[in-house]
């Protein structure tokens, strides 16, 4: 046996032991590479001591708060175990290395063991280009490089001989007793539970330079709350507005700046206009070696460079609580399926009419004949089935070649949809969490956040909190047309009312699609997806590049979510960061 450990990652040749396996067993050649932190470690014991024990017993983690990601050699075994932390916070990857296996923390490590790149995982782009960005990670161990894979959050990978077998440690399951608190002890528990989670990483990162993101919701405005208190100072928040908004339903810039100067907080604003898009990719993909996810994580990139530049090493953030919490508009159609499903039908009534009231949108609008439509097209209240939303997943068919997409499709397994719990609405996010938006945000989160410099931390993506989170029912998140509940009632004196009670989900959107509105970023898109290597591959129907950028560029259809996937992949193949591209 052999094992070559380096900063950020290994490389494992299996063999035969160098020594005698009978009587005591010498553990001195054991090896170890981290990253992230625990921020309550149990006291009186050695962090060697520790990642060794949580490389056996990986499920402890279930009882700590960490972003821990590690690989540890066992020498008495001859065996790598690699241990991910419950919500994927910090990527740790593995591939085969001739007849063993390398690992590391980065792909920019693992590649250096590897001899570069490897080709690209088509399976992987075409969730990504043809399908949604949600469905990349549906097999949680791929990545986008053909045979490169990466531990799934809240799972285990040991690594012996020529084998490789994932265990999930995390076991996020259902819990009744929970259910039968009121609404308002859930939600002193849920803020009491944070709270905590934030003094843990305060603590943990003294003397430290630690900033936050704000926006006009509730997560990390909360978050940063909940930390002022603790400190007893004003904070650095941080947010990326964008000139293009300036007055439109996405811009969050008067939330975010009544929120802030109301506590005295010091407020760090970046006023994006329409940045060098295709250059600003192409700079951020060579650190981290992958496509861009969305936009909008760019955008982040450039925040958290600007941060990093100002001497700010880590960058609080609410990530994590739209998936526990129910804050994406989608989810009010599972709240109101567990209503129906319940016989609840005067409260399923009152609840759509205040949605109606406080959400109605020009474009998507909010009728009752909306909600039974999406009821219709991907619930079965007989089973409890929660569909794949082809609305959205087939959405973009046309502009894609038929051949190669029946092909995919063939190939592919379709996206996972568990149910492990009693609720649509905890179903759904369940789905969320571990397969869909979770994964490539986090994922997406942590690459551009240490390509910038800084590292993301977040109090909401704990182990306890999700547990408590998913195994509650819908009315305790949800009332009279407002989301997250959970969190608005137990912050009341906390967070400013102005925030607090704001219905408005804005989200914080980077407007691709004003800026592909604009000709001159349309034309380099345009010359981009027309010329190799994008275009050999053949993906696209012929003529689709130039009739989607057309209509979009017209104002006849907001394309945005299909285009940028396709130029952020042929921006990937430009630089050369797939091998026999």
């Amino acid at each position: 046996m052999a094992v070559e450990m380096r900063k950020l990652a290994g490389l494992y040749r299996p063999g035969p032991a160098d020594r005698p396996q009978d009587g005591p067993q010498d553990r001195s050649q054991d090896r170890f590479i981290s990253a992230g932190r625990i921020f309550n470690p149990p006291p009186g014991v050695s962090p060697e001591r520790l990642l060794a024990d949580l490389a056996q017993d990986p499920a402890r983690l279930e009882t700590l708060e960490s972003d821990l990601a590690l690989a540890h050699y066992d020498a008495a075994q001859d065996r790598v175990t690699l241990v991910r932390d419950a919500c994927g916070l910090t990527p740790l990857y593995y591939a085969r290395c001739g007849e063993g296996w390398a690992f590391g923390l980065t792909l920019e490590a693992l590649f250096e063991i590897l001899g570069g790149p490897p080709p690209l995982n088509e399976a992987a782009f075409y969730d990504f280009a043809a399908t949604h960005y949600r469905h990349i990670f549906r097999d949680p161990s791929r990545t986008f490089h053909q045979g490169v894979l990466q531990a799934p959050a809240g799972c285990s990978v040991s690594l012996k001989g020529q084998e490789a077998h994932v265990r999930r440690w995390f076991k996020l399951e259902f819990q009744p007793a929970l259910a039968l608190l009121s609404p308002q002890e859930a939600s002193e528990l849920y803020v009491a539970g944070l709270d905590e989670n934030v003094r843990l990483r305060l603590e943990a990162l003294e003397g430290r330079n630690c900033a936050f993101t704000v926006s006009s919701g509730m997560d990390s405005a909360s978050v940063a709350c909940l930390a002022a208190r603790r400190l007893n100072r004003p904070l650095d928040a941080w947010f990326m507005a964008y000139r293009d908004q300036s007055g439109s339903p996405y811009d969050e810039t008067a939330g975010v700046e009544a929120l802030v100067q109301s506590l005295g907080w010091r407020l760090h604003r970046l006023d994006l206009g329409a940045p060098d898009l295709l250059s600003e990719t192409a700079t951020l993909m060579k650190k981290t070696l992958a496509p861009v996810a969305t936009v909008t994580w760019l955008a982040h990139y450039v925040m958290a460079r600007q941060a990093a530049e100002e001497g700010v090493e880590f960058l609080f953030s609410g990530l994590g609580g739209d998936e526990s919490l129910a804050g994406e508009f989608e989810h009010f159609f599972v709240f109101f399926a567990d209503l129906q499903a319940a016989g609840q039908d005067e409260l399923l009534a009152q609840e759509t009419q205040a949605w109606i009231r406080l959400h109605d949108h020009p474009v998507f609008k909010k009728t009752t004949e909306v909600r039974d439509e999406w009821f219709a097209r991907n619930l079965d209240f007989q089973t409890g089935e929660i569909r794949v939303d082809q609305r959205r997943y087939a959405a973009h068919r046309e502009f894609f070649d038929p051949g190669w997409v029946e092909a995919q499709e063939a190939a592919a397994p379709p996206p996972p949809m568990p149910r492990p719990f009693p609720y649509f609405l905890s179903n759904r996010l369940y789905q969320e969490m571990t397969y869909e938006t979770s994964p490539p945000t986090l994922w997406s989160e942590a690459l551009s956040s240490r390509a910038a410099g800084v590292k993301g931390v977040f109090p909401m993506t704990s182990p306890k909190l999700l547990a408590l989170a998913l195994s509650l029912p819908g009315t305790f998140k949800y009332e009279n047309g407002l989301t997250k509940m959970l969190l608005r009632r137990a912050m009341k004196g906390i967070l400013p009312d102005s925030s607090r009670l704001n219905p408005v989900k804005t989200g914080f959107n980077a407007p691709l699609d004003l800026w592909l509105q604009e000709k001159k970023l349309n034309d380099d898109c345009r010359a981009l997806l027309n010329s190799a290597p994008f275009k050999n591959l053949g993906w696209l129907r012929p003529g689709a590049a130039d009739r989607m950028l057309d209509e979009h560029l017209q104002g006849r259809r907001n394309l945005m979510m299909l285009l940028w996937p396709l130029i952020s992949t042929a921006i990937f193949l430009d630089q050369g960061l797939a091998g026999g591209a």
